[in-house]
């Protein structure tokens, strides 16, 4: 218990500094049966039944396991008090929505077949970059997505370099026929809890490869493709690394070979290592050079800092002010995308989107939903905050409506058990986080019917 509470200690000193999120980079649960939830086996099948859902916290932060860091750091901010009228929606939205749709099935099997189905064409680098746009970066119904997804994961690797800016360790890799992909290694086992804030801890690859199967279904789309694969360090990556991205690679005493990268927290201390022979993660689609990026102030991020709270946070009329601005006016479609992922985020609990990314120059861009790795952290918590922009709000797309109605009742679970049962890397999610999933479309659902009542209809509400 000492232990539990010295690490607690460090990590709410670590929160109180500038950029928190990184310093609470490898922050985990350790694998004591004392505080760690037991974890079924990632392979076997969801069941309704699987977690008896015994709530331990109830406020802005929904817990359904011990924490002591959560009933240390709970907040009461004034700028999320309809939370505690969320809960009476929850319940009684459980109970409406608590069967899944029959049009599921046909919706898993259309995609299904996008990602199972070869041959569609012998170039799938130029069919990804004639389907990239500002407005969408996959077809809905993408014919070439396996053959795509086929040469990611499988297409020779000619160069690696170190990854892009950030804070997160990565690596730029070009695979044969000149398509730039960007590495994220595997941290974590699959069903490892991350203790702490929503924003804790290093990315989850497997995030990623959920997080694009995710918005499909969603009909999102502008998440890049992802998709897992093994790959050795020391026969793929090393003998074609640029000597930056060399120098950080290291051999542990049992023969593994390690590396670091260079990005603003990497360090040899901070290194992943392969099982020997090969490590896993993540290969994410290069964006075409057509679709130059920008990277604009989301009006809902986070202070992540602990006596500095952001106006969201403190007021809960604090969509009017930002109705305010031409970019979010109330018939705006960025405003309409920022809802999106408010919900998208939500539903992978991601917490870390201080930014948001448009295509530079195109005043129609949608948003690209970049950077998803920062998800799936705990699947016994749900950060009711992150869904603070559609609660302040009260608006969303009735099209994303559609399809959360269509997904709820266990179908998003079905669902995505079923396409993430194609990725090279399956299981990607724990039965665990696929039952996380449904539980958080109960909430997106509560929160919309809670507006509806306080807006007078849907048509105030839907758009």
């Amino acid at each position: 218990m000492g232990c539990i509470k010295r690490i607690v200690c460090w990590l709410a000193f670590g929160t109180a500094l500038a950029c928190a999120l990184n310093l609470l980079l490898v922050t985990r649960i350790p694998p004591s049966a004392s505080v760690r939830p037991k974890m079924t086996s990632p392979s076997t099948t969801i069941d309704s039944e699987l977690i008896q859902e015994k709530v331990y916290l109830k406020g802005e932060v929904h817990v359904l396991r011990e924490s002591e860091y959560h009933k240390m750091h709970h907040k009461k901010r004034t700028g999320l008090s309809m939370i505690k009228d969320l809960y009476t929606y929850f319940s009684t939205t459980k109970a409406q929505y608590s069967s899944p749709s029959p049009m599921v099935t046909k919706l898993i099997e259309r995609l299904k077949e996008d990602v199972t189905k070869r041959g569609y064409t012998d170039d799938p680098w130029y069919l990804a970059q004639k389907w990239a746009s500002q407005v969408s970066l996959i077809p809905e119904r993408a014919r070439g997505l396996g053959d795509i997804l086929a040469a990611m994961s499988g297409a020779p690797i000619i160069a690696a370099d170190v990854g892009y800016k950030g804070t997160q360790l990565k690596a730029t890799l070009t695979l044969k026929g000149g398509q730039r992909v960007i590495f994220k290694p595997k941290w974590y086992d699959r069903g490892e809890v991350i203790e702490g804030e929503v924003y804790a801890g290093a990315d989850r690859h497997t995030g990623e490869i959920a997080a694009f199967h995710l918005s499909r279904l969603l009909g999102l789309t502008m998440v890049p493709l992802a998709v897992g694969r093994k790959v050795s360090l020391r026969h793929q990556i090393l003998p074609v690394a640029s000597r930056r991205l060399a120098a950080t690679f290291f051999k542990q005493r049992g023969g593994q070979t390690c590396f670091y990268g260079v990005c603003y927290y990497c360090h040899r201390d901070a290194s992943v290592c392969d099982d020997g022979h090969f490590i896993e993660g993540t290969i994410i689609l290069w964006l075409p050079s057509k679709l130059p990026l920008q990277h604009l102030p989301h009006p809902w991020a986070r202070t992540y800092k602990n006596t500095k709270e952001a106006k969201w946070e403190q007021y809960d009329y604090y969509c009017e002010d930002v109705l305010q601005s031409p970019w979010y006016s109330r018939d705006s479609h960025r405003l309409l995308d920022l809802m999106d992922t408010a919900v998208f985020d939500f539903l992978i609990q991601n917490g870390d989107r201080h930014h948001y990314t448009v295509v530079a120059g195109k005043a129609d861009s949608s948003i690209v939903l970049l950077d998803n790795g920062k998800s799936f952290g705990d699947a016994f918590v749900d950060h009711l905050d992150v869904l603070a922009p559609l609660l302040q709000c009260c608006r969303l797309r009735h099209a994303t409506y559609e399809k959360l109605v269509l997904l709820s009742g266990g179908g998003l679970s079905q669902a995505m058990e079923k396409l993430l049962a194609l990725d090279p890397l399956a299981p990607i999610l724990t039965p665990q986080q696929l039952q996380a999933l449904d539980r958080r479309v109960h909430f997106v659902l509560a929160a919309l019917h809670m507006c509806e009542d306080e807006k007078g209809g849907w048509h105030h509400v839907l758009f």
